[in-house]
């Protein structure tokens, strides 16, 4: 199933508050422990802890092994001496959420996510990658916000191979966290039948989720401009746990200046009023000082790398990785909605990175999700 060798149990059928993790050797927990079920523990002799000590979420398992802290799996005689369900099936009535209201207090519990859809450049793939071994993570997007959230889905769920939705509504699950690093929130199905998308597509004015990148490839993604204005290093496309994103850093190039511009192709502002630019950002071993991007908009500029320096550029206000957060490392951060509606005509947004390897300002920059929308 989707949920190997873990439950969750919520403290109330209706508006929970609380979850706790039971981890267990038992691959088919749906079948004893069905959705709803109410389910009593003996908890003398069991533990409390983690099943692994970068989730940070409470768990009720077996005795940590000596060389480590975390719990280990209930054997099978431990769970049939310390859990025991009742003959009661509640119906579970989900808390409803925007992607953008989803935080860590919500792991566990069984929530609907409102208004939302796949992103368009999914169409026709299927929940799991078939080259997947284990997990796919795949992009949702709220149509109420510029909020997006994975949904990841085991290669063992009955439905892997079942297409993704294409139109936008909502979908039900839990709430929980990739097993390893980057230990993201993820959103994980008990059924594909809890999806509920039958309205029509918000799509944006503009859309680029990176999720056809080449990993540790030179970006070529058709449309886009990748320019080195200095030195020698150009963008590149990057893929993490299924999840495209493009890369820039001045390290290890040897140049005493980079300057790298990723440039989006042109953008009508003139179909439609109201918009508004979104993106996100992470980063990685960041130096003290070095506000290494800038995020840039013209309408000016032709479309051709000899003239993009002598084109007209303004300067977007918008919220960082590095300045969200400094020391947190490869944590994705939204930009905020930043107004664009004032611009007309054709225009063009640009990522540009400023550093220098031999001066030590070589900061990695990560940038994802580009999207210009209209609420």
């Amino acid at each position: 199933g989707n949920f190997y060798k873990e439950l969750f149990l919520q403290d109330d059928p209706v508006n929970p508050t609380k979850s706790l993790k039971i981890i267990l050797n038992q691959s088919d927990t749906y079948n004893q422990f069905n959705q709803g079920r109410e389910v009593y523990i003996y908890l003398t002799g069991l533990f409390i802890g983690e099943d692994n000590d970068s989730h940070e979420i409470i768990t009720i398992g077996g005795e940590p092994s000596s060389f480590s802290t975390e719990l280990q799996e209930l054997s099978t005689n431990e769970i049939s001496d310390h859990l025991f369900r009742s003959d009661v099936t509640e119906t579970l009535i989900p808390v409803e959420l925007n992607l953008s209201e989803v935080s860590e207090s919500h792991i566990g519990i069984y929530v609907k996510l409102l208004d939302v859809q796949f992103s368009s450049s999914l169409e026709g793939e299927p929940f799991v990658d078939p080259y997947d071994d284990y997990d796919t993570q795949r992009t949702i997007e709220s149509c109420s916000d510029s909020s997006t959230f994975i949904l990841e889905t085991s290669s063992f769920a009955t439905f892997k191979n079942l297409p993704l939705p294409t139109e936008r509504g909502t979908m039900s699950g839990i709430v929980n966290k990739m097993y390893s690093w980057p230990y993201e929130l993820v959103f994980n199905l008990n059924t594909n039948e809890d999806i509920e998308m039958d309205d029509s597509r918000c799509d944006p004015v503009f859309e680029e989720t990176f999720n056809s990148a080449t990993d540790n490839t030179e970006l070529n993604i058709s449309g886009w401009t990748n320019y080195a204005e200095a030195g020698s290093e150009l963008w590149t496309e990057q893929v993490y746990s299924g999840n495209g994103y493009a890369e820039f850093s001045a390290y290890g190039t040897g140049d005493s200046s980079n300057i790298g511009w990723l440039i989006t192709s042109a953008i009508d502002l003139d179909a439609q009023e109201g918009e508004l630019l979104s993106f996100e950002t992470e980063h990685a071993y960041p130096d003290a000082g070095h506000d290494a991007l800038e995020v840039l908009i013209s309408t000016d500029w032709d479309g051709t790398e000899a003239n993009i320096t002598s084109a007209t550029w303004t300067s977007l206000d918008f919220t960082s990785s590095l300045e969200a957060d400094f020391d947190s490392w490869f944590t994705w951060t939204p930009s905020g909605d930043i107004d664009i509606s004032s611009y007309t005509g054709t225009a063009y947004i640009a990522f540009k990175y400023t550093g220098s390897d031999t001066s030590n300002l070589n900061t990695t920059m990560h940038v994802e999700n580009v999207t210009v929308f209209v609420p």
